[in-house]
């Protein structure tokens, strides 16, 4: 082989051998962000196992990022977090994230979605009766359950469609219509008919998830979607450190 095409296939295996270099050695600091963004979330919800966390650096080069001091997204979820009166899976998406942890994120957004299964467990711990059933239909959940109308009648079937709402730091689940055979009526119609006021079936204090947060983690909103109730928190200006904050109470 002549020696210029011997040096410029030298030169194509070095720079080929660089680039590799630069490709492992991205991944290997994308992985180390990802495992520091594992624990911080860790400490922030106080999990035991930084591993039930899931995080995912997005963007461009991760040694790019960190060069330049944010990282573009980080896509964090947390399944089965115990929120008390049900599981719930936490979701968190991050954008610019500083890699100096005083300096604060500009762009937070987070919630918790509840699924079928888990509305319907936490519906059972505040319905003053036996759940049939819960059908997610946006804005609203329609509860199916068997109430006792009259000390002289069998319990009856009885659908409530109700829509959450905040009320501080509590979720609660307000009614709007009643469905009883082929009735539908409203709360203060289904109490002059049958006597029975629906905040005797539904307990209106609500259910509280302060404790299973930061105290820099407030409910802003909370909706139905296709499949889920979102519990969305607001997080303005917060730093990573801030985020760590202790969890706040459900006392009261």
């Amino acid at each position: 082989m002549p020696r210029r095409l011997v040096r410029v296939a030298l030169g194509l295996a070095g720079i080929g051998a660089l680039v590799g270099a630069t490709v492992i050695a991205d991944a290997i600091v994308r992985t180390e962000m990802e495992r520091i963004a594992r624990e911080e979330i860790a400490v922030a919800l106080e999990l035991d196992d930084p591993d039930e966390v899931d995080a995912e650096i997005e963007g461009g080069s991760a040694i790019l990022q960190l060069l330049l001091g944010s990282v573009d997204h980080v896509a964090i979820t947390v399944v089965d977090l115990d929120l008390g009166v049900a599981d719930g899976t936490f979701h968190a998406e991050i954008y610019d994230l500083p890699t100096n942890p005083l300096t604060p994120i500009p762009r937070v957004y987070s919630y918790i979605s509840l699924d079928h299964d888990s509305v319907v467990q936490l519906t059972g711990d505040f319905v003053d009766a036996p759940v049939v059933d819960v059908t997610l239909q946006p804005p609203a959940l329609r509860v199916e359950l068997e109430a006792t109308l009259s000390t002289r009648s069998a319990p009856t079937d009885v659908t409530v469609v109700v829509e959450p709402v905040t009320r501080g730091s509590r979720i609660v689940l307000v009614p709007q219509t009643v469905e009883v055979g082929a009735w539908n009526l409203t709360p203060a119609e289904f109490e002059q008919r049958f006597g029975v006021p629906t905040s005797s079936l539904f307990d209106q204090t609500g259910f509280c998830v302060a404790d299973s947060v930061p105290t820099t983690m407030e409910i802003a909103d909370v909706r139905v979607s296709n499949g889920a109730v979102l519990l969305v928190f607001a997080i303005e200006q917060r730093s990573v450190l801030q985020l760590q904050s202790p969890h706040g109470s459900c006392a009261g």
